[in-house]
């Protein structure tokens, strides 16, 4: 519900600021975007559990398969899929941000048994694909306004969101009082436009290598704000958000231009 309404004020908003309304292309390669997303809803734990023998493993796993987008983008880029190039040394901050996750958090938040291994695969498979789709999303998008890409989107997430609810869902309606939930309603729409303004904005902005650091960055901020509220004093911390914050500055400043044979002095002669 906060979804589809921020995604009616978006889109109520991009329409008084004059941007254009998005043409078949555009609202296709949203449609794309929200596919990976779907289907990653139905190997949520809540769906997951309709099937006996499969299993959703710790929330670790997908966020380290998020924070590797900038290794699936390269494997993409490798293998032909999409003409995005990869720096080496975004690849490289993507491990790094990978290990920071790894130093901090407890091993069972990120271990696989071996009947979570089907939906672990799944997921991995998602996380790659989530990030094909970018790389299709974003030439067409291009000339979109973030604002009123953004409330389509939105828009179109909370219809798929409704029909997964409609489906498996539907047990567990209650009355509901609606003058106590309309001010975290409004609340949460003003949140989730926003976040999705500033995740089309960048998109369109941005390379998708950097783009793909996201996930990175949004960890070491929350590494800044548990340090604020704790002790300096715990070095996986303090290791982990120095590591954090190297890898999103490397990122940042990283170029393919860099990485030429004749920029490192590796050319023939």
């Amino acid at each position: 519900m906060s979804f589809g309404l921020a995604g009616i004020l978006l889109i109520l908003l991009s329409v008084s600021c004059g941007q254009h309304a998005l043409d078949i292309k555009q609202w296709l390669a949203l449609i794309v975007l929200l596919i990976p997303q779907w289907l990653a809803h139905l190997f949520d734990v809540s769906y997951v559990g309709y099937i006996r023998w499969l299993h959703v493993p710790p929330s670790g796993v997908s966020f380290l398969l998020s924070i590797a987008a900038p290794v699936w983008l390269a494997l993409l880029s490798a293998l032909q899929f999409v003409s995005e190039r990869v720096p080496r040394a975004v690849v490289g901050a993507a491990i790094a941000g990978i290990g920071t996750v790894c130093l901090v958090c407890p091993t069972n938040e990120y271990t696989v048994t071996p009947k979570q291994i089907p939906v672990a695969l799944v997921q991995l498979l998602l996380s790659i694909a989530v990030v094909y789709t970018w790389a299709y999303a974003k030439p067409r998008l291009a000339s979109a306004g973030a604002l009123a890409a953004a409330g389509s989107f939105l828009l179109l997430s909370a219809l798929g969101e409704g029909g997964l609810w409609l489906l498996y869902e539907r047990r567990l309606w209650q009355p509901v009082d609606w003058r106590e939930v309309g001010v975290p309603l409004l609340i949460q729409a003003a949140v989730a436009g926003a976040t999705c303004c500033l995740w089309f904005w960048l998109l369109q902005r941005m390379s998708l290598a950097v783009f793909g650091m996201r996930s990175v960055a949004v960890w070491a901020a929350t590494l800044i704000f548990v340090l604020a509220n704790s002790s300096l004093l715990d070095w996986r911390m303090d290791a982990a958000l120095a590591i954090a914050l190297g890898s999103v500055a490397v990122a940042l400043r990283a170029r393919i231009e860099d990485e030429q044979l004749v920029a490192l002095d590796l050319g023939t002669p």
